[in-house]
């Protein structure tokens, strides 16, 4: 059995790639590292949609993405991990306004692979 301290690095090493895969605008660099990074089942719950599988999680990055050029995604404050979880606090926007969307994912990791992501946008539920 892993120790939680590993569990922990573990799970900030697939937030960090996680990170990446939001960054990519390259769709087919962004879906390989999808594939890499989610299990082929993944689930993404968001204010605006549920998603499922890798394709469906990057085809909606990419949309996200270039619906919004220049914006980019930062972690807003550290990252936060339990065994197999991880909150990541996140802020989204141009340079200028790094911070014109916000909000928080829960992810839940399993065999080194992210298979959720609970997503919390700040002020989307008022």
């Amino acid at each position: 059995m892993k120790s939680n301290e590993l569990l922990n690095r573990e799970a900030i090493a697939m937030v960090k790639a996680h990170l990446r895969v939001w960054a990519e605008i390259d769709d087919e660099k962004r879906l390989a590292l999808a594939r890499q990074v989610y299990s082929d089942n993944i689930r993404v719950i968001d204010p605006g949609v549920i998603l499922s599988g890798q394709e469906e999680v990057s085809d909606f990055i990419g949309g996200l993405l270039k619906n919004n050029p220049g914006f980019q995604f930062e972690v807003a404050k550290p990252i936060e991990t339990d065994h197999n979880m991880a909150i990541l606090c996140w802020k989204f926007g141009p340079p200028s306004k790094p911070d014109t969307v916000s909000g928080e994912d829960i992810i839940t990791i399993a065999d080194s692979l992210i298979t959720s992501i609970l997503v919390f946008v700040d002020g989307a539920t008022k």
